[in-house]
């Protein structure tokens, strides 16, 4: 609703028997029986009218804000403009996400799982709110509905994974001055899968891939690359391009740390992928149906699960049996850290099952 300005008089206080009157500050002429008056900032700055409603003079029948203390309220805002802050009281949590949205890479996967995320959990509950409303408890609240919906604390962990930087972007572009993110935390259960003799599984499953898909190069190559350290969605998106065949490297554009990777390429997928049938040109995994990007292995895993009878085998597992394969060959952790495309040398040890009888063999033996 559009504020007019002749529902307004001048606002002024009494001090020492004297009337002063607050520069910029103006206040209802009609008085609200709960609310009481309300008190209006405006003012030219840098050649702009500004405009704001600072709140009221009561609220729900106690004293409130007097004129005098709404004067220091209209201070507090100019001092925000001048300091860049953008005034936010017309904007709400979707179209600071459009905002945000607007200054991401739209080539990674990750920009539009944001945008997956925030539409299917945060639109429908804080879309509308205007953000300098937002607060703590806001946000806990559809924490705690998706806990009572019964979704994991990693699909809860996720919602702060697209709010944290979006909240961060608002400070930093000074559309707020706090962040409302900054005190909450998800945490998540440990999922790591113990990996036992992790030396002879990752030579049994190696086997099997080989043995399994001899006569079909395409899946040899897709699951060998999980021995390679590689995620599923990097796999997947690996372009012929990003292969370099005569010096042995690849890249990987998409990684989950938003920067580009180069690995070497081992020898034991230089063959299958150079007999893949194909133009090698763009995806090197095509889906063999519609040529796009293939979204869903499950049916061949499971078939070499079955072949191999590992209940727990998955692309990801077989990035925790190759480092703690290596592990067991003495490789270090930093260097475990870089195979698997880690930014943070610490996360390794979601990944990594140490051999204790082992270390305790070679202790005592030193």
């Amino acid at each position: 609703m559009a504020i007019k300005l002749s529902e307004f008089k001048k606002s002024t206080y009494k001090a020492g028997g004297k009337v002063i009157e607050v520069p910029s500050l103006y206040e209802s002429i009609k008085i609200d029986k709960l609310k009481g008056r309300k008190y209006l900032a405006r003012f030219r700055l840098d050649d702009k009218i500004h405009t704001k409603v600072l709140g009221y003079s009561k609220k729900n029948g106690t004293s409130h804000i007097s004129p005098k203390e709404a004067g220091k309220l209209l201070e507090a805002y100019k001092e925000d403009l001048e300091a860049g802050y953008t005034s936010s009281s017309d904007i709400n949590l979707d179209k600071l996400f459009e905002f945000y949205f607007e200054t991401l890479d739209t080539s990674k996967q990750w920009t539009h799982k944001k945008k997956y995320i925030y539409n299917l959990y945060v639109h429908k509950g804080l879309g509308s709110k205007k953000i300098e409303k937002i607060r703590e408890m806001d946000i806990q609240k559809i924490l705690n509905a998706m806990n009572k919906r019964g979704l994991s604390p990693r699909t809860r962990k996720s919602v702060m994974e697209v709010l944290n930087p979006l909240f961060r972007f608002a400070t930093i572009n000074k559309y707020l001055r706090d962040n409302p993110t900054i005190g909450i935390t998800v945490k998540v259960p440990s999922q790591k899968k113990i990996v036992t003799n992790a030396t002879e599984l990752f030579k049994k499953v190696y086997a099997g891939i080989n043995a399994y898909y001899h006569d079909n190069p395409y899946y040899k190559a897709l699951f060998l690359f999980g021995f390679t350290g590689r995620r599923k969605g990097e796999i997947l998106s690996l372009k012929w391009e990003n292969i370099d065949f005569i010096h042995h490297y690849y890249w990987i554009e998409d990684t989950k740390t938003d920067d580009q990777q180069k690995y070497q390429l081992p020898p034991y997928l230089i063959e299958p992928l150079q007999q893949i049938k194909d133009n090698h040109k763009g995806l090197v995994f095509k889906s063999p149906i519609t040529g796009g990007k293939v979204t869903n292995i499950d049916r061949q895993m499971r078939q070499l699960k079955k072949f191999l009878e590992i209940d727990t085998l998955s692309m990801h597992y077989m990035r925790n049996i190759l480092v703690s394969a290596l592990a067991e060959q003495g490789i270090e952790a930093i260097t475990l850290s870089g195979i698997l495309g880690h930014k943070d040398p610490n996360t390794i040890n979601k990944y990594l099952s140490i051999n204790h009888y082992k270390s305790s063999m070679i202790n005592a033996i030193g």
